[in-house]
């Protein structure tokens, strides 16, 4: 539990350290003095101010940002992160950089929290819905059966068969809720193959060369093997003279990004014909419109379908519990 609260506090700390260095490199501080500043100012969280004071120190003994940073046990930094002030350091364009991180570490933020708020509708639906069924069986029933029921053994048949259909009820209603978690995880996360797209895009804005921008997107794939294969083989074909625009669609593609790949060439080569340098922000905007499009249409069915899955299982309770009385038994009918 401590493991699970301190990766949290990591991500957090890591993103008010970058908000705030960010802040004071753009308005023309020196990186070591930044540092130096914010170990000062940040009072109310000693291990920022301790994190903030060690890198002060790194740098001072000659140490790369970048190093000194990924060496770090007060903030947890990922590979992606590390490779970004990587290229800021070879390129000269910190600032920049700085505030492309921090969008980035809140935009992983936003998408948290927008998984989480679409589970918390569900998982309490589906936690009302089983304590409802709970009761029903555990404290109604036997009060029911005691009203209309004319013999004692047909009554504890009764809820014998009822306890068991709640138990496999249970089982469907929590399965149910487990697959819409899993859907969610994978239609809200950001899949590395946009990731890889936005930092070429930010990248090659900034005029940071293709190749030195590929190493740095290659950081987002460390569990994707595919993604990984397609930028190895676009990092060959480009050493070998290729223009940017064929080995990104030819790769991507080849590597099972079809759709991708196809977009990411039809927006480069039109760029290379016009003279622009916004084929990457092309594809990035198309592809993150209809990851919205996708989210909101998920979003939409997962109420209804929640409400269907509780509507059968109290319907299933009642009807395994109390119909056979009020059919049988108590004359009600």
């Amino acid at each position: 539990m401590n493991a699970f609260f301190n990766l949290f506090s990591r991500k957090k700390r890591l993103i008010s350290f970058t908000e705030r260095l960010s802040e004071l490199v753009v308005s023309g501080i020196s990186i070591q003095k930044s540092l130096g500043i914010m170990g000062r100012i940040s009072a109310t969280d000693k291990r920022l101010s301790e994190f903030c004071y060690s890198l002060q120190k790194s740098l001072a003994d000659g140490t790369k940002f970048s190093v000194a940073i990924s060496m770090s046990d007060f903030v947890k930094s990922p590979d992606w992160y590390v490779a970004y002030i990587s290229v800021a350091e070879e390129c000269g364009a910190v600032s920049p950089v700085l505030l492309h991180l921090k969008n980035l570490l809140c935009h992983e933020k936003e998408s948290f929290e927008k998984f989480v708020s679409a589970l918390l509708y569900p998982g309490l639906l589906v936690f009302l819905t089983a304590i409802a069924g709970f009761c029903s069986i555990q404290f109604f029933l036997p009060s029911f059966s005691e009203l209309f029921s004319e013999s004692e053994k047909t009554a504890k048949a009764i809820e014998t068969e009822a306890f068991r259909t709640m138990i496999s009820a249970d089982a469907v209603l929590f399965a149910g809720f487990l697959l819409i978690v899993w859907l969610a995880a994978r239609v809200i996360r950001v899949s590395p193959c946009l990731n890889v797209l936005r930092t070429m895009d930010f990248l090659s804005e900034n005029s940071v060369p293709t190749l030195a921008a590929v190493n740095c997107a290659f950081s987002f794939c460390e569990k994707d093997k595919k993604l990984a294969r397609a930028l190895l083989s676009v990092r060959n074909e480009l050493l070998d003279g290729e223009k940017i625009a064929l080995c990104f669609g030819r790769c991507f593609e080849r590597a099972g990004f079809k759709k991708e790949g196809l977009l990411l060439s039809e927006n480069l080569s039109l760029c290379e014909e016009t003279g622009k340098n916004n084929g990457f922000k092309k594809t990035v905007n198309f592809i993150s419109a209809k990851k919205e499009r996708r989210e909101k249409a998920f979003l939409s069915l997962v109420q209804p379908v929640l409400l269907l899955l509780a509507s059968f299982y109290i319907t299933l309770i009642l009807k395994t519990a109390f119909l056979p009385y009020i059919t049988n038994f108590g004359g009600l009918i």
